[in-house]
């Protein structure tokens, strides 16, 4: 009797079963998903799969050879309507790897000790770069395939505050998981959770669209207003907003201007919140600084942010930046520094060409505003991948080259830089490299 009691209790209670394996053949791409590489496109896998589901995890491995023998290459998460048909989450010398494969956990037990691992180690690693410190409390921790967790990334700010951005279809499947590690590991339950509606659609995932690419409502309660700190420069977030209020992916190059500051006058367009505005003007020592964007919201938190601050020699415009340029242009209003980061304007390789044109064209205008007599600085940027990527990089210098040329204006490189140091990414993943800064020195006549 105990025995058929025993056997009806394992029948009832849930449990774990072994995972699908998918073979790889012996080859130099197998190689390089053993070597790093997170994204296994469908033409990858053999033409026969197993039953297989979005959202079921699934072990990789090397087919056998003669002796019977095969190498590991991971453990991902399958979707039989994306391009990627497997996102490898832990690779075979992963520190997790080994327990996941030598014993039996159901699928959420497995996801939440990928991600409690992910965090634990983000946090150590981001300790290295002095994050958090005292004049900085909110940064990137997690970084999608950077941290090698692909569609998810965590950014922390201050002590209360997260925020989860969810891209991939796995990601919203287990939500509740991936929220419950956050919350246990940061120590607080105040994690934001949002996701981008037009990458989980080409992810086979469709939510109802929201009227902004991120807007989900908080797992929990949070504040209406959160101060937070980056280089020593006070911030208000409105965490219950579609937009966070604030990007930490700029961090050493709004660090960069207020070194270069001292006595300029400093033009900051797409401004958003004041961030490249206020480290020149209270860290910089900048003689000037005029903000412009064209999101009354924005301009409203830079000025807000600005009397956080005690700084009085900023002014913030709203307006759009091209006309704000064309206005300035034909009063012959001159500056030692000009900054110009645009939103997104080539989401996609297939509307570079387009975006280029844009580009072009506002940094023709900025160029022209650089004090024509001593010269000046141009700290342009962009944050689309499509841009950034293409022909190593060389293809958004020769538009800022050509740009000069219609502005009537010589230039040369100083540098570039790219995202804030805690953003990330795999040696072998060059193609989330979204976002570059060129600072340009602009000569005099």
């Amino acid at each position: 009797m105990l025995k058929i009691l025993l056997l009806l209790v394992l029948f009832i209670l849930p449990h774990a079963t072994p995972l699908t394996s998918l073979l790889l053949p012996r080859n130099s791409k197998t190689l390089s998903f053993r070597s790093g590489l997170q994204l296994i496109y469908r033409k990858s896998l053999p033409s026969t799969l197993p039953t297989l589901k979005t959202g079921d995890l699934v072990t990789i491995k090397t087919v056998p050879n003669a002796d019977g023998n095969f190498d590991w290459v991971g453990l991902g998460v399958y979707n039989e309507d994306s391009m990627y048909a497997v996102r490898i989450l832990e690779h075979w010398n992963g520190r997790v790897f080994k327990e996941l494969v030598s014993a039996e956990f159901d699928d959420k037990e497995i996801i939440s000790k990928i991600f409690t691992a992910r965090l634990l180690s983000s946090i150590t690693s981001k300790s290295h770069l002095n994050l958090p410190s005292p004049s900085t409390d909110s940064y990137r921790l997690l970084n999608g395939e950077g941290s090698s967790l692909s569609g998810f990334s965590l950014d922390v700010y201050g002590p209360n505050l997260a925020v989860a951005m969810s891209s991939a279809a796995y990601v919203e499947m287990y939500k509740d998981t991936i929220l419950e590690c956050c919350e246990n590991i940061l120590g607080h339950s105040n994690v934001i959770w949002k996701n981008t509606p037009t990458r989980l659609k080409q992810d086979g995932y469709n939510i109802l669209e929201p009227t902004s690419e991120v807007d989900l409502p908080p797992s929990s309660p949070t504040p209406e207003r959160t101060i937070i700190q980056e280089n020593s420069i006070l911030y208000t977030l409105n965490p219950s907003s579609q937009k966070t209020g604030f990007y930490t992916d700029q961090r050493e190059n709004r660090a960069l201007i207020s070194s270069l500051s001292s006595g300029k006058r400093v033009l900051d367009l797409c401004c958003y919140v004041g961030g490249f505005s206020l480290n020149a003007a209270k860290n910089g020592g900048a003689v000037e600084c005029v903000g412009v964007d064209s999101s009354s919201d924005a301009i409203e938190g830079a000025r807000e942010n600005a009397v956080l601050n005690d700084v009085t020699n900023c002014e913030f415009v709203q307006s759009s930046i091209e006309g704000y340029m064309k206005k300035a242009i034909e009063n012959g209003e001159e500056y030692d520094i000009v900054i110009l980061d645009p939103p997104k304007l080539a989401p996609t390789l297939k509307g570079l060409d387009r975006a280029s044109r844009k580009y072009h064209a506002l940094n023709r205008d900025a160029l022209k505003l650089i004090d024509r007599k001593n010269g000046g600085l141009l700290l342009t940027c962009t944050c689309s991948s499509a841009m950034s990527t293409k022909d190593g990089g060389e293809f958004f210098l020769r538009m800022i080259q050509r740009a000069s040329l219609s502005a009537g204006r010589e230039v040369k490189l100083c540098g570039r830089s790219y995202s804030s140091w805690c953003h990330v990414t795999g040696l072998l993943e060059g193609g989330s490299n979204y976002l570059t800064a060129a600072l340009i020195e602009v000569e005099g006549e």
